[in-house]
Parts: C-alpha cells; sequence; structure tokens
C-alpha cells in the first residue's frame, strides 16, 4: 500500500510539472513575434509581414522602417520612414518619398510593394 501511495504522488507530480511545461512553451509559442521578410531588386520592394508582425526595416531602401498601422477592410494603414497614409488595396499611393502598393491584405498576412 506505501508503494502505490508513492507511485500515485510521482505521477501526480509527473503530470503537473508535464501540465507547467505545456503551459510555459504554449505561453513562449504564442508570444513569438510575427514574420516579416523583403526582397528588393532595383529601388523596389516586396515586403510580406505575416502573423501579426506589424514593422520591418528594409535595407534595400536605405533602412527605413515601414510600419503596420492598421487594416480596414481592403485598406491598409502605413507608415514609412516617419510619413503615414493608408492606402487600398490594389492601388499604388505616395506616402512620403515612397509609393506604396498592396497586394494582399488579410488578418494573416499583409504584402506591400514599397518604391522610390
Amino acid at each position: 500500500m506505501l508503494r502505490s501511495r508513492a507511485m500515485k504522488i510521482r505521477s501526480r507530480r509527473s503530470v503537473r510539472i508535464g501540465f507547467a511545461a505545456a503551459l510555459l512553451t504554449g505561453g513562449l509559442l504564442s508570444a513569438a513575434p510575427g514574420c516579416t521578410t523583403n526582397t528588393c531588386v532595383n529601388g523596389a520592394c516586396t515586403v510580406t509581414f505575416e502573423d501579426g508582425a506589424s514593422s520591418a526595416t528594409v535595407g534595400g531602401l536605405d533602412d527605413v522602417r515601414v510600419e503596420i498601422l492598421g487594416i480596414e477592410g481592403d485598406r491598409v494603414r502605413v507608415a514609412i520612414g516617419g510619413a503615414q497614409g493608408t492606402v487600398a488595396k490594389g492601388t499604388s499611393q505616395a506616402v512620403g518619398p515612397y509609393t506604396v502598393s498592396p497586394t494582399e491584405i488579410s488578418a494573416k498576412k499583409i504584402v506591400l510593394k514599397v518604391s522610390r
């Protein structure tokens, strides 16, 4: 009987430790920032924001900072190098000295073409 009780206590401890580890790991993964990528050719860059990412530094445009400020339907609010603007998907608009063209806007992914 004593041996059975000791095994139950160890089993409960293992479950608690496993549960705590799962919570910690899940918390770390859910707090991970989103992903951004950018590809530039001749001063024109495609910047992709995924999974909640909201800013990127674009080396192909002299390390300018591109930020997503919000989404409003098929329009995205952006800040580029300190200038702000709202641009609709499929259109091009000047935001400061840059031209911005959103090609994809969704809750999970935003793709912008940015050029000078």
